[in-house]
């Protein structure tokens, strides 16, 4: 669809600053799982403890795989990590770890268990001082892996983050190999997550310009990719490009911070009512680029209007109107939500509509101050 081209008509911000994170090393392509014993050299680690979730430990191989591809002395296996990572299962790996002679972690499964992780590290470290380093290896689009961001659901059921460059990854492994065993309908809904964060990035504050440019690169990717994983659950070469894409809408990026909000409203339905991060973002991503259409300035509606050529097969532009392209992304995202059959809605998952305001409030940095405030609890009311 494309290939690193920047249209001429977007006004890409030629000054800003950009830092990586800690990550060193990023291992991608089919069967790079068998690189992991290199990387734990690399990195000096000798017998890691993995954090993964119980399904991939009970109903697949994949971890057997990972210890076998590790080739060392694994320290455990705790696979107790449940969705949006409740801050019990983490208290309790902490416990295990202080119970282990482990040197290092491997974060391996969906957002949730790598998440997970990088919490682990940081309340490890709180209680003893001693910094691990995590190895994630992705079986999901999330892309959670890329980020020195990490989500948890505390004791009164809300989730709440935590930013520090040193809970990032340092190495990741993208094998789609170890995908295969993941539902199809979880693969595709977290590939429209890893979109969700291409579309932010254009309008995300302060987005460096690589980070914004290799953003709309993973959308083409993305929108490619999905649709040959929709057709075929096992054509693992489109698996591989779908990492690829997932891998691009979060580059490496140490000065991340909130993305925008159709992230913000996805993590006020997560937790609380028990909708995956995928679906969280087939809710919300459509309609929030139609209302950020409206309601951005000029030159951050440049940027997400930027998406287009890249996101559809259309030569010609039919209107050098940047708002009236936004909306035509919006249609975009919205026809492949559909294609991919994951089109959901609020009543599903029991969402009152008496919450909707709340929702809103809480999703908005300004709250109910905020312009847009009016225009997401119609949002939701769309959704239900």
């Amino acid at each position: 669809m494309s290939s690193f081209i920047i249209p001429t008509t977007v006004q890409t911000a030629t000054s800003g600053t950009y830092v990586p994170t800690i990550l060193k090393r990023v291992e991608y392509g089919i069967g790079s799982l068998a690189k992991l014993a290199d990387i734990l050299r690399d990195l000096s680690i000798s017998k890691p403890l993995i954090i993964t979730g119980n399904s991939l430990a009970t109903k697949t191989d994949v971890i057997e795989q990972v210890k076998k591809a590790a080739n060392s002395q694994i320290s455990g296996v705790f696979s107790s990590i449940k969705q949006h990572a409740p801050v019990e299962d983490i208290k309790k790996c902490v416990n295990e770890l202080k119970e282990s002679k482990c040197d290092g972690i491997i974060g391996v499964g969906g957002g949730s268990p790598i998440d997970a992780a990088k919490i682990v590290i940081s309340f490890y470290k709180e209680e003893t001082g001693i910094l691990l380093k995590l190895i994630s290896i992705p079986t999901t689009l999330s892309a959670a892996e890329l980020t020195i961001l990490a989500g948890y659901t505390n004791e009164e059921g809300k989730k709440v983050g935590k930013k520090s460059s040193e809970i990032g990854s340092s190495a990741l492994i993208l094998d789609a190999n170890l995908s295969l065993s993941t539902p199809n309908r979880l693969w595709l809904s977290t590939g429209i997550r890893a979109l969700d964060h291409c579309v932010e990035q254009q309008y995300r504050p302060n987005a460096p310009l690589p980070v914004r440019v290799l953003a709309r690169e993973g959308a083409g990717s993305l929108f490619e990719s999905l649709r040959a994983c929709h057709r075929n659950a096992t054509d693992v070469e489109a698996r591989q490009r779908a990492l690829i894409g997932a891998w691009l809408s979060l580059w490496s990026d140490d000065l991340i911070g909130p993305i925008g909000p159709s992230h913000a409203v996805g993590y006020q339905l997560g937790a609380p009512y028990s909708i995956p991060h995928g679906i969280c973002s087939c809710l919300t991503l459509a309609r929030t680029v139609e209302i950020q259409a409206k309601y951005l300035p000029d030159n951050e509606v440049k940027q997400l209007a930027s998406l287009l050529p890249f996101i559809t097969t259309t030569t010609t532009q039919s209107s050098n109107d940047s708002r009236e392209q936004a909306m035509k992304v919006a249609e975009a995202i919205d026809k492949l939500i559909a294609d991919l059959d994951l089109t959901s809605t609020l009543r599903e998952y029991k969402v009152p509509q008496s919450d909707f305001q709340g929702i809103a409030e809480r999703a908005l940095p300004d709250g109910k101050a905020d312009s847009r405030y009016d225009a997401f609890v119609k949002l939701l009311h769309t959704i239900y």
